[in-house]
């Protein structure tokens, strides 16, 4: 076949049960696209050629990410036909062929996708019917997945005239769908909505989660004894590090009875959002598990170290330059008042001749400052650079320039010229000890150390008694809730408590009552698998086959 209607053919991509996939081109619009073209042996079937196009008509009317987009429907030289987006990606029954288990990450993001699709499709009057891994295409990489093949979809009852029709031509002994994915309600026969594409897509997940089929009998009859009457392997058994809300939703898309699984689609999906939550706090939280007694002081005594360390750091920051203005403010002061005070000695001094200077009041001026345990060195310059006073009286007479400064990190150094009438005479020079600003800097330090770690261990022993008054009302809980899980449902939780935990506790024993009555209703009722062998028995061998 090189051409069927206005579409060249490209090659063949595909055989199906009764069609084969064809790449094409449109020259119309200059686009690649799928062409599905029905079988030559079913082409004289009329109910074959109509449910062939049905694809067309369900799918048609559906514009979703995740469901494939149809572009033309027709019949050429006797040949029905679907032009479809061309896709590409894998079957995922070829991906789970060869990677078995899929990583629970990549489960949720086409699951959701899935429950999307159907979701929407379901809103617009069309059920699926044959959801199954070689109807879906995992594309860009298996993170993007797209619904194919609604060959034997039909609209939903809501559409009258055509629910009526597809009631009279499914419903009247004939199983529609591919038997390993079929709901139970399809199996034995009874009507079905859109729950049924629900049950699908369970068993679609279970086996992604496991690498397993849900459910695994080879024959017509066992498939549909196992489908209708037995539970899948459970989850843990094959995947054990499955969430236990995945392994929930699970279950209950699985359920035998439509009213036990989510009420739609749309709910579903929304559940499967909650699980990718999940999955991302699980990653950010810590994989330890420590016990709430422990982890709660922890966390309180952190953050408080945290908060202490960075208040304690600013604390000392602000002090550490209060004390040095204090001490620069005390040593400029002090170096102006002494030159000040030298000054007319200095003046009277300069007018002399060098054999006539005194400057015996000024040195004895100058080494009783010195005296302050804080002066590292004081000495007053003449204009010359000649030292006509310290406080080391050996430097008296000698010129500055052979004096070695002391560090600018050990000293403070000040300077101070020597002025009378507007005049210069030399200047002051002093250098004060910083060590006394260091001592009272380490002494602040360990003040705010000790009280920090007082506040850490009252802050850590308030969040230990705090985690314990909460563990034991929460372990009561975990014991009760353990109590329902094994069908003890014949107890209360008594309890005195007005708080939170206390609501907690009234809400379980509603829950225990709601259950307990949803278990009295359900052993009253006739389980519907009992009209399973009744169907099994009339129905023709050929009546269950993939579409």
């Amino acid at each position: 076949m090189t051409a069927i209607g206005r579409y060249r053919i490209d090659g063949e991509i595909g055989e199906g049960a009764m069609a084969n996939v064809h790449l094409g081109h449109d020259p119309s619009i200059d686009r690649s696209v799928a062409i599905k073209v029905l079988k030559p042996e079913f082409r004289a079937d009329p109910e074959v050629v109509r449910r062939f196009l049905g694809e067309s008509r369900a799918a048609g009317k559906l514009s979703h990410a995740n469901i494939v987009t149809i572009y033309d429907v027709g019949e050429a030289d006797g040949a029905p036909y679907i032009a479809m987006e061309h896709l590409f990606g894998r079957p995922l029954d070829t991906v789970l062929r060869e990677a078995g288990q899929l990583g629970l990450d990549k489960v949720l993001t086409l699951g959701v996708q899935l429950a999307d699709a159907l979701s929407y499709a379901h809103e617009r009057g069309v059920i699926h019917r044959d959801v199954k891994p070689s109807n879906i295409l995992a594309c860009d990489g298996d993170t993007r997945a797209k619904l194919l093949d609604f060959g034997i979809a039909r609209m939903d009852t809501r559409d009258v005239a055509l629910g009526e029709i597809e009631a009279e031509r499914t419903q009247a002994g004939q199983i529609m769908g591919t038997p390993r994915y079929m709901s139970p309600e399809q199996v034995i026969g009874l009507p079905i909505d859109a729950r049924t594409d629900q049950f699908s897509l369970g068993a679609v997940l279970y086996e992604m989660v496991t690498g397993r089929p849900a459910f695994p009998g080879t024959g017509l009859a066992t498939l549909a004894i196992q489908i209708a009457q037995h539970d899948p392997m459970p989850i843990e058994t094959h995947r054990p590090d499955c969430p236990s809300g995945l392994r929930f939703l699970i279950e209950k898309m699985l359920s035998k009875k439509p009213d036990d699984r989510f009420s739609n689609c749309h709910q579903a999906r929304d559940a499967l959002y909650r699980e990718i939550d999940a999955a991302a706090r699980q990653r950010e939280a810590p994989r330890h598990g420590m016990p709430l007694h422990v982890r709660l002081p922890l966390i309180f005594a952190g953050a408080a170290a945290v908060a202490l360390s960075l208040g304690s750091a600013l604390v000392l920051e602000r002090q550490r330059e209060t004390l040095m203005q204090m001490a620069l403010t005390s040593g400029s002061s002090m170096t102006a008042f002494i030159a000040r005070n030298a000054a007319l000695r200095m003046a009277d001094n300069a007018a002399l001749p060098a054999d006539q200077q005194d400057w015996l009041p000024l040195q004895a001026f100058v080494e009783s400052a010195a005296k302050d345990p804080n002066v590292r060195s004081l000495t007053i310059i003449d204009e010359n650079g000649r030292i006509t006073a310290s406080g080391s009286p050996a430097l008296v007479g000698t010129s500055v320039r052979g004096i070695r400064r002391g560090r600018l990190d050990d000293v403070l150094h000040f300077s101070e010229a020597v002025r009378y009438g507007g005049a210069g005479f030399g200047r002051v020079d002093m250098e004060l000890d910083r060590s006394g600003i260091d001592t009272a800097m380490r002494d602040a330090a360990l003040l705010l150390v000790t009280l920090s770690l007082f506040v850490v261990l009252v802050i850590a022993a308030i969040g230990y008694m705090s985690a314990r008054q909460l563990s034991s009302p929460l372990s009561a809980l975990r014991r009760a809730l353990d109590d329902m899980a094994e069908g003890n449902t014949t107890f209360r939780l008594s309890h005195r408590r007005k708080d939170e935990l206390g609501r907690l506790f009234d809400a379980f024993n509603r829950l225990a009552t709601a259950v307990q009555q949803g278990a009295i209703t359900r052993e009253s009722a006739v389980p519907p698998e009992q009209l399973l062998m009744t169907r099994i028995d009339r129905a023709p061998a050929h009546d269950c086959q993939a579409a």
